[in-house]
This record gives C-alpha cells, sequence and structure tokens, in this order.
C-alpha cells in the first residue's frame, strides 16, 4: 500500500530514540559474517551481505564502481555514516546541502586528496528516512577519520540534519593489492545496497547518489618522469609575471633528445611486446594484471612511433579505459602525438625520398599525414612566445592556455608551437623547436 503524507511534515522530537536498522558489521567481526549472497562485478563473484533476491542492482552497481573508481589510488580510506533526518521530507534537499558544505570545508583542510561518495536512502514504516553514507578519500592525505567524523558532524547538523551515527569501526584505510581490506569493505558497504527499506520510496524520489570532486591543482618545484610512477605531475599558475624565473636552453634536458640530435635512431616500427613485460600473473584480483610502469613506458615510444591515443591504446590491449587515463595520462597524450609528427618531419627532411614514397614506407596512413609533413617552420612572431614561454613561464607551472590569457593569444593557434609537455625530462623544447 503506498504511503501518503499531508502537507504537514510529521516532526519527531525525540531524536534521540531512533532505532533505525544499522550497519552493525565491524573490523574485527567482519572476517566471521557469513555473506547470504554473491554479486559478480568485473569478473569476480564478491561476497555480499544481502542475498540475490534482496539485491538491489543500480545501487549496487553504483557501490562497486564507486570504490573501484578509487582503487587505481595507492592507498584510500573509506569510511561508513548514518545520517538521520528531524522529519521526513519527499526529496533530499539536505544531503545536497550538507555534500556542498563538506566539499568546502574538505577543500580547505585537504586540498591534495579527491573526495568520492556514494550515499543511499533508506524509508521505514513509522520513521523519516535516513540514509547511509560512504565516504573515499586519498589515503595519502588522510589515514584516520578522527577529524573527518567531526567535520561530517559539523556539516551534517549545519545541513539542517539530526544526529549523525558512527558504527563502530566504521573506517577501513586500503592499500594497494590489499585484497582482504578490499574484501572487507566491499562487504561491509553490500549492505547499502538491500533492496527492503527502498521499496516504500515514493516514486520520483532518488534513493541512491554519487559523486567525485577532484583535488585542487597545486604547483611542483620539480617535475619528474612519471613513466614509473603512477602519478602525473601537474602544475597550475601561482606566480605573477614578476616572479616569473628565466631559464636557459641549456638548463632543459630529455630522455628524447638524442633522437632530434641524430645520436640515435627511433625505430620506425614497434616491437611487439611480450605478455610478461606487461602484464604480472601473480596479481591478486586476476590472473593478468598490468605492469603499469612497463604499460607507460611502452605507451610512451608506441604514442611517439604510431601517434596512438590513450582510448586506442586501452581497446588495443584490452585495458580499463579509465585505468589507462589514471595510469598513462602522466606520460603525455597530446603533447606526445606533437612530438611524432615533430620527429616525422625531423626524418622526412633528414631523407632524400619524395613525400609519397616517406608515407609509404613509414606506413603513414593518417588523413593529416601530408599537410603535418608539409607544414612550414614557425614564424618570427611565434618564435618569439615559444622562447619567452620556456624561458619565463614553462618552468614555474604555467599552462599554454595561462600563457596565452595573459597574452592575448589564441590558444588553438599557439598549442601548434607551444606544448604542455607532462614533465621537464621527456625532451628539450630547444632541440624541437626547428621541427615544431
Amino acid at each position: 500500500m503506498k504511503k501518503t503524507y499531508n502537507n504537514q511534515e510529521k516532526t519527531f522530537t525525540n531524536v534521540e530514540a531512533f532505532n533505525p536498522v544499522f550497519n552493525k558489521i565491524g573490523w574485527t567481526t567482519s572476517t566471521a559474517i557469513h555473506p547470504k549472497g554473491n554479486y559478480f562485478y568485473k569478473d569476480i563473484l564478491w561476497p555480499v551481505l544481502p542475498a540475490e533476491h534482496d539485491q538491489d542492482p543500480m545501487v549496487m552497481r553504483k557501490l562497486f564502481d564507486t570504490v573501484d573508481k578509487v582503487s587505481t589510488a595507492s592507498r584510500f580510506l573509506a569510511v561508513r555514516y548514518d545520517l538521520h533526518v528531524p522529519a521526513y521530507s519527499a526529496n533530499n534537499a539536505v544531503v545536497e546541502c550538507f555534500l556542498k558544505l563538506l566539499f568546502d570545508n574538505l577543500a580547505l583542510i585537504y586540498p591534495k586528496s579527491f573526495v568520492s561518495y556514494v550515499w543511499v536512502r533508506e524509508q521505514t514504516a513509522v520513521e523519516p528516512q535516513h540514509y547511509h553514507l560512504l565516504l573515499l578519500m586519498d589515503g595519502n592525505c588522510i589515514r584516520h577519520p578522527n577529524k573527518l567524523n567531526g567535520i561530517v558532524d559539523t556539516c551534517w547538523k549545519n545541513a539542517g540534519g539530526a544526529k549523525v551515527w558512527f558504527p563502530k569501526n566504521c573506517y577501513y584505510f586500503v592499500t594497494a593489492n590489499n585484497f582482504k581490506a578490499y574484501t572487507d569493505l566491499m562487504l561491509r558497504v553490500s549492505y547499502m545496497g538491500k533492496r527492503r527499506t527502498k521499496e516504500s520510496i515514493e516514486k520520483g524520489i532518488a534513493r541512491v547518489g554519487k559523486g567525485l570532486r577532484k583535488p585542487k591543482m597545486t604547483i611542483s618545484k620539480k617535475r619528474t618522469s612519471p613513466i614509473h610512477s603512477a602519478y602525473p605531475v601537474t602544475a597550475t599558475r601561482t606566480q605573477e609575471p614578476q616572479e616569473l624565473v628565466n631559464t636557459t636552453a641549456e638548463n632543459y634536458s630529455g630522455m628524447l633528445d638524442k633522437y632530434f640530435l641524430g645520436e640515435a635512431v627511433l625505430p620506425t616500427f614497434l616491437r611487439k611486446k611480450s605478455h610478461y613485460e606487461l602484464y604480472d600473473q601473480n596479481k591478486w584480483w586476476t590472473n593478468y594484471a598490468p605492469r603499469w610502469g612497463n604499460q607507460r613506458h611502452n605507451y610512451l615510444f608506441e604514442a611517439l612511433i604510431t601517434g596512438i591515443s590513450l582510448s586506442d591504446y586501452a581497446s588495443k590491449y584490452k585495458l580499463s579505459r579509465q585505468r589507462v587515463y589514471a595510469n598513462c595520462r602522466c606520460v603525455g597524450g597530446q603533447s606526445l602525438k606533437i612530438i611524432h609528427w615533430a620527429w616525422h618531419r625531423y626524418r622526412f627532411l633528414q631523407s632524400n625520398s619524395t613525400l609519397d614514397s616517406y608515407l609509404k614506407n613509414n606506413r603513414l596512413r593518417h588523413k593529416t599525414a601530408r599537410r603535418q609533413l608539409q607544414r612550414k617552420p614557425m614564424s618570427d612572431y611565434w618564435s618569439w612566445h615559444f622562447d619567452n614561454y620556456y624561458m619565463h613561464f614553462w618552468p614555474c607551472g604555467w599552462t599554454v592556455a595561462n600563457y596565452c590569457q595573459q597574452h592575448n593569444l589564441v590558444p588553438s593557434t599557439a598549442r601548434r608551437y607551444m606544448v604542455d609537455f607532462p614533465f621537464i625530462g621527456l625532451i628539450n623544447p630547444f632541440v624541437l623547436k626547428q621541427w615544431l
């Protein structure tokens, strides 16, 4: 029978007297719990609390997707909360207000951490709705939720909520390859995906929500090669022109300089990498787990030789596109394609072959190959901006977009000659200059 409410909100004066359905699974007792069902996610059959007939498919999918998205981090903190309201409402405005306040506070206290969340709305016959919340943050920025709990409690009450209930042992600190902690976490949060207590929610009211707030980008004094590192090194404009450094061309050196100086030859075609080089067969989650350090190195040279994009690379090696972006963007995406065409212009001008024969011999089937190889060198105008950008602005973390805004340039045109290289040490821009 459908529940109806009159215009007057039903209020509850004794908030402390609530006896809601809580997830009472603790950290020390989780291994003794007997799951009632299984959930199939990404080729793994996970033990979960709700039986198959009691699982809400949409909610379960969102729960697993949310945790999977942050699992690319080397470590992360997951915390469970139960949020209560003083009166029934036919919307989730209190949660939206709470999340806005929470993001604003966490951005100030933990600016380098991502904040991922998923919440579910539950409803019983005699009480107002309550919410279960799973909050996930970067374990390199926060390891224990003691301070976080106070922030959540304050934000919830400021948003109009009544009470935050903190389950005993409510947090999990999950590190890379820790299968037990990961399994315990998924068993714990799978409770949020049960069908009962959600069936009485009126039609049109959302019963689940999820989202992710990325960390604020901060400047790095020294950007190093990420080829064997899992994290991109990025920077934003933080200095004004009068504070910019003065760098000479001699200060730059990169791993690709030797190819443009004639000291080495970049292979025309790729050597097929063995499965052992690119995959680890001893990882807990699958027999064929990517070796991301080797994948980054392989993607670097594939992009230079073939101009392959990140999405095409993921398809070629049957990898998750999301994980490829997370692990390989730091090597450089668009910048590698620009170097790819600069390399072919260099090779073409050094050869004595015609344009058609060069395209055929190097198997350049791209539609833009002919136009790229016939491109004229940059003018004196752009040469001055090139020198100015890389000598004064790029070392301080200014992007091409920042520089264009400062000098009233069109970014799409400027990017033909100035490149947001992902890290210092990839290539000396001044060595590459004549081939741009």
